[in-house]
């Protein structure tokens, strides 16, 4: 979750905004604004998201099986990225709003039912490949269905939790920021809670290995969580 939300709002909008000479006004864990205005920014963070999870999806099927907790990290930056983007592409063009409404106004000119229709194509194609991918990817790692399952459940709450967590921590923007923070995360991956369901497995597969808990990797999570609820979580004002 935070590394998904760093790439959609400070690599992505941050950087794209510091590249055009700009200066970051507000930068939160939700919601962005730039002292300049420009057609690249909007669209800037889903492409970075975009670039992550692709990124993630590649390196995930090459991951060697053993390295458990390494390709589950992976397939949930991916997960995460692709449903929070083709999500966010179907509402914007049913709500006319969002930043990939507003880049499309910009390119396109005037909102168009052609191009709004195709947007809305696009981001269910890719939410249902998404799903489709995410439940394959589990299944892999936990063939039986209910470890899937499990693992699933317990990242969409860990990550829905924390990305509301982090937003009520966010100073002056109050219920839009924590709005927004939990329909990215919490709302787009919803078919976490669903996409792994029963015959999903292969019949008769073994019990993976466990991924053991791990006091080290458990500290450097909660201090990036810890760093990422100080900075993006309470925002950064220029």
């Amino acid at each position: 979750m935070c590394v998904v939300t760093f790439d959609h709002e400070a690599l992505g909008h941050g950087g794209m905004c510091l590249a055009l000479g700009g200066h970051i006004e507000v930068l939160t864990s939700s919601i962005f604004r730039c002292s300049v205005r420009s057609v690249l920014i909007d669209p800037a963070g889903p492409l970075a998201n975009i670039l992550a999870g692709s990124l993630a999806v590649f390196m995930a099927d090459r991951v060697p099986r053993r390295l458990m907790a390494a390709r589950l990290l992976l397939t949930l930056i991916a997960a995460f990225s692709f449903f929070w983007e083709s999500g966010y592409l179907i509402k914007a063009m049913l709500d006319r709003n969002g930043d990939l409404y507003f880049a499309a106004e910009e390119l396109l000119g005037e909102p168009s039912h052609w191009w709004r229709i195709i947007g809305t194509g696009v981001g269910i194609i890719l939410y249902l490949t998404t799903a489709g991918w995410v439940s394959r990817a589990l299944t892999t790692l936990f063939p039986p269905h209910n470890l899937a399952r499990r693992a699933a459940r317990w990242a969409w709450t860990a990550a829905t939790f924390g990305a509301a967590l982090a937003a009520i921590l966010n100073v002056g923007h109050g219920w839009p920021g924590f709005k927004d923070a939990v329909l990215e995360i919490g709302a787009a991956s919803v078919p976490l809670l669903f996409t792994v369901g029963p015959g999903a497995g292969t019949a008769g597969a073994e019990c993976p290995a466990p991924i053991h808990r791990d006091g080290l990797v458990i500290g450097l999570a909660l201090g990036l969580y810890a760093i990422f609820a100080a900075t993006m979580g309470r925002g950064l004002y220029g």
